[in-house]
């Protein structure tokens, strides 16, 4: 067994019998550095309930669908603590759901409904198909990683800071961008390049659907600020405000890998009474198969109408 990867320790979570049946916690307190929006990572929330679920389903079953919402934002008072409180709401079968609550300073701050599938079914008669990946024009090894650096420290600052989750060298994942399209109507937008996490130390499906569920909502955001320039403002000085409200996953590939290189395109398609609407599919590139569809709406806050 290799080292840990970053992303293991963020996605882990252990029993906590002391608050009764079915109750996990983070094995790793979160950081509280986050300014402008809520002050967790979403995806650390994501990625965590997943795990707790999981830990409440059968060897076989893997997750296929994820529908959240973020709904109070975290207390200093946590002190880096979220249990996460799993009702077995259906299990069957063949196919079994989740209902989590995860809580901080014993305030409801997240609730997620997570919907698993057993790896028994036949897949024989049913319907296979998926939108095709996009041809980049470079492949991910010919983007240096300075290059990457600077997008993502741009990124950050052009919506003022407020998308930055973790330190840079906490990362675990690598993203490297590609082909950019950024047109004059902002749903004409979108961002593209190649992501994988640090090798993992496990090729358990379930702990790489987790860091999957993870990098759904790294800088998402983003492609709605990128978007938008001329009402974020240069160095998004305009934005007062990020945060996600609502974010679902549809995992479309139990086998998947994310320490090996993924193609993933945002896009944005709606914005409207301080919230918008964002799009993510990722892909893998050595076969093509689509692996995640995301699709978030949030708050997006201006300092003023118009600069």
């Amino acid at each position: 067994m290799g080292p840990t990867s970053p992303v293991e320790s963020y996605i882990a979570v252990k029993p906590a019998p002391d608050l009764g049946a079915d109750v996990y916690t983070n094995d790793k307190k979160f950081p509280t550095t986050r300014h402008g929006g809520r002050t967790v990572f979403g995806g650390l929330l994501v990625s965590q309930a997943i795990s707790a679920a999981n830990a409440t389903v059968p060897a076989d079953f893997h997750v296929y669908s994820s529908q959240s919402s973020f709904v109070r934002a975290i207390s200093d008072k946590a002190n880096g603590i979220i249990n996460y409180h799993i009702e077995r709401t259906s299990s069957g079968r063949t196919y079994a759901t989740r209902l989590v609550r995860a809580i901080a300073d014993n305030v409801c701050v997240y609730i997620a409904i997570i919907s698993f599938q057993s790896s028994k079914i036949s897949a024989g008669s049913a319907l296979a198909y998926n939108v095709p990946m996009p041809e980049l024009d470079d492949t991910p090894e010919e983007i240096s990683q300075e290059i990457s650096k600077q997008f993502n420290a741009s990124h950050t600052g052009e919506s003022g800071g407020v998308l930055q989750a973790f330190a840079p060298e906490e990362k675990p994942f690598d993203w490297r961008p590609s082909g950019h399209i950024l047109g004059d109507d902002p749903t004409e937008s979108c961002l593209r390049g190649f992501v994988r996490a640090r090798p993992l130390s496990t090729r358990s499906p379930a702990a790489h659907l987790a860091g999957l569920g993870y990098a759904s909502d790294e800088n998402l955001l983003g492609v709605a600020i990128v978007s938008n320039p001329e009402h974020v403002g240069r160095g998004g000085r305009n934005v007062a405000m990020v945060a996600s409200l609502n974010h679902n996953i549809s995992f479309h590939d139990p086998n998947v890998k994310v320490d090996e290189w993924m193609v993933c395109v945002r896009n944005t398609s709606w914005g409207a009474d301080g919230r918008v609407l964002v799009h993510q599919r990722m892909w893998d590139l050595k076969s093509g198969r689509l692996v995640m569809t995301t699709e978030q709406e949030a708050l997006v806050r201006l300092k003023n109408a118009k600069l």
